[in-house]
């Protein structure tokens, strides 16, 4: 078929407007990286409790912080990630986290209701009235412990997440706990392997003196970990760390 010449150049026209269409169609839709955008906690003062004391006397609890090793040396308290290893089916689901200082000095923690949530990083913005101060931190000496419930924060029945000073996921995890003078190990049940702890070496270990850096190839798909200490060969009870 022939078409006349004002028809073809009509056309050519069309084609031409249709490429360039295209073209600025590419450039203007945004990258699969910026359509996977970065989900973020937005906590109000409310929300987030905290204190900075001159002094500490009182230790902590067992469990301290559950971490993704940090490839950060100090601690940025807008570069805080909470990790959800699996997807979240349960609309309820409430995040619950604490967060002290080795010295004992820093303590805080917040509650947010996440609801039904894909697996992957999610970003926390802390509204912190003591920046300065954690700036002193590294990501060593201020931990965060962070778990996922379908009840309330004060239920007990958690299952731990791990969290990360800046973005990774793809390290060890870390597993910060208070022990005293008990030899400590970690146990992962289908594994023979014990994961040996070591004391951390420092004046300031009120809140946590044991560090426990554990391969994830180790963890695979368990459900659990858990903390074994001895003192001067008596066994204490189990610790579990359970995890999502």
């Amino acid at each position: 078929m022939v078409f006349p010449p004002d028809k073809v150049n009509t056309m050519k026209k069309m084609s031409l407007h249709a490429a360039l269409l295209s073209i600025v169609t590419l450039l203007c839709w945004p990258s699969f990286a910026d359509a996977q955008e970065q989900r973020k906690i937005v906590l109000g003062e409310k929300q987030f409790r905290e204190s900075f004391l001159q002094k500490v006397t009182v230790s902590g609890g067992i469990r301290a912080g559950f971490m993704f090793k940090s490839g950060s040396n100090r601690v940025d308290v807008h570069d805080l990630f909470i990790h959800l290893p699996y997807d979240v089916n349960e609309q309820e689901t409430m995040l619950c986290v604490t967060m002290v200082s080795r010295d004992g000095r820093y303590t805080a923690s917040w509650e947010y209701a996440i609801g039904m949530q894909p697996s992957g990083a999610i970003a926390v913005n802390l509204p912190s009235k003591y920046q300065e101060q954690i700036a002193g931190y590294s990501t060593d000496e201020l931990v965060v412990l962070a778990a996922i419930t379908n009840k309330d924060c004060l239920s007990g029945e958690m299952r731990y997440v791990p969290s990360s000073w800046g973005l990774t996921d793809k390290s060890d995890y870390v597993l910060f706990v208070n022990s005293g003078s008990e030899d400590t190990v970690v146990a992962i049940p289908g594994r023979t392997e014990r994961v040996q702890c070591e004391k951390i070496k420092s004046d300031g270990t009120v809140a946590f003196d044991t560090k426990c850096t554990i391969g994830r190839e180790l963890v695979g798909d368990a459900k659990s970990v858990y903390v074994l200490r001895n003192n001067f060969g008596k066994r204490l009870p189990n610790v579990e760390v359970q995890m999502r």
